[in-house]
């Protein structure tokens, strides 16, 4: 029989502290990031709301509600209005959630229901939880959480936290004070006035055609995903080395590289049109005045440009090494100008129009890679084993990449690619353009 439960878990000590969230963490807007992980055995829904509300102890922004001042400045009320938890049986067993893709059942069941365009309001959380129990044994642990809370990293961390939390181990107290990154811009020059290579401020008009564009776009996107085997990134990393024209690459700076040859092909734009790679980097490890459990945003993006002519002559290991020299640009310096810029923003009283240049250029000339390959989402365990997979909705933004990890942590990749449906069919129906995404197997 299916049972459907929802209650908010609180932790039971609201502080009433008005947080307010720094002016990285503004710009991530209304957007919920959503994850869903499948375990082979049950989950205790009990137990979970039970170590969820004790790790809220540490997370007084999870069950707070955002507010803006008589300023329009974001904050996070520390009241504990809570973190909504549904429980509801399903009727799908295991072996539809591991079956071919066009089997499995819609990654929407198993998220909570969380709002996609408001932010602000008692009503709206900051952090909502979904289990699903599956017939016949295993569940699925959905998540959404606000983007203005936390990027990646810090997402992860806080799961790692609560399992932790839930079997009674020990975790590090996380550093919630959101000055510390405003802070940066104490040292900067001044922005006021300069154009910014990552942020544009938008007029109303401009800010809300983009999210109806987004709307209306994400309805012709399909979401593929492909794999990459660990011998296989071996041999496409040794093909880039070999000639490489000098120094050092990494793995992802390869497989970035194929992925943007690839898609180079696939747009087949002409020879003198200017090609985009923008490629998110966390600036956390390079900033001293930022402590290693600080929780928040810290990301940032680096942008390669090259014509498409330019990019077909170069070899994979050129394309890599130069993707390399872009990200390393990303130093501590580059982060303070750019917290400088978005604070003149926020003291011109213009903060709720600044929006990330990237989101435009997916609409124009841009591949976007985030690269988690990095996170240890198969380190999550609540007692009962780790999951054997963690899905991702899908991403209303074309031309854009994301690179998981796999479980078995052997250094394999999973690709999730969010394409125009065409395009995505060419690259899964066509035998030519398979044998080029894995020419390297």
């Amino acid at each position: 029989m299916k049972r459907r439960h929802t209650e908010l878990v609180r932790s039971g000590s609201a502080t009433g502290l008005r947080i307010p969230l720094c002016v990285l963490d503004a710009t991530m807007g209304a957007v919920s990031t959503g994850r869903a992980f499948f375990f082979r055995e049950p989950l205790d829904g009990a137990a979970l709301r039970s170590s969820l509300a004790r790790v809220l102890t540490s997370y007084p922004l999870l069950s707070g509600r955002a507010e803006r001042d008589a300023n329009g400045i974001l904050h996070v009320l520390c009241n504990d209005s809570g973190v909504h938890f549904e429980e509801e049986n399903s009727s799908v067993d295991m072996g539809s959630c591991t079956s071919a893709l066009s089997g499995r059942p819609s990654l929407n069941a198993f998220l909570p229901r969380a709002s996609v365009v408001r932010l602000v309001g008692q009503g709206i959380p900051l952090l909502a939880v979904k289990l699903t129990p599956l017939a016949g044994g295993g569940s699925v642990l959905g998540v959404h959480m606000k983007h203005v809370l936390a990027d990646g990293r810090a997402y992860t961390q806080f799961l790692l936290d609560w399992a932790a939390e839930h079997r009674g181990l020990p975790y590090r107290t996380p550093c919630h004070d959101r000055w510390l990154l405003d802070g940066l811009a104490d040292g900067a020059p001044s922005q006021e006035g300069k154009r910014n290579s990552r942020f544009v401020v938008a007029s109303r008009r401009e800010k809300y055609a983009l999210l109806s564009r987004m709307a209306l776009t994400a309805q012709q996107l399909r979401t593929t995903t492909c794999r990459f085997g660990a011998s296989e990134l071996h041999t496409m990393k040794q093909a880039a080395t070999a000639h490489l024209p000098y120094g050092w690459i990494s793995t992802s700076d390869a497989l970035t590289a194929h992925l943007r040859h690839l898609f180079g092909r696939l747009r087949a734009r002409s020879a003198a049109s200017v090609e985009r790679l923008g490629v998110l980097v966390d600036f956390s490890s390079y900033l001293k005045e930022i402590p290693e459990n600080y929780w928040g945003n810290t990301i940032t993006c680096t942008e390669l440009r090259m014509t498409a002519g330019e990019m077909q002559d170069c070899s994979l290991g050129k394309t890599a090494r130069l993707i390399r020299e872009s990200v390393s640009e990303n130093t501590a310096a580059h982060a303070r100008d750019e917290i400088a810029y978005l604070r003149e923003q926020r003291w011109a009283g213009r903060e709720r129009k600044v929006m990330p240049r990237m989101l435009y250029r997916a609409y124009t000339n841009m591949l976007q890679v985030n690269d988690r390959a990095k996170l240890p989402f198969y380190d999550l365990d609540f007692g009962s084993g780790a999951p054997f997979r963690c899905a991702l909705p899908h991403v209303p933004i074309p031309w854009a990449v994301q690179i998981m990890p796999t479980p078995e942590k052997d250094g394999s990749r999973e690709v999730h690619l969010s394409l125009p449906k065409a395009t995505a069919e060419a690259l899964t129906g066509e035998p030519s353009w398979q044998a080029h995404l894995h020419k390297y197997a």
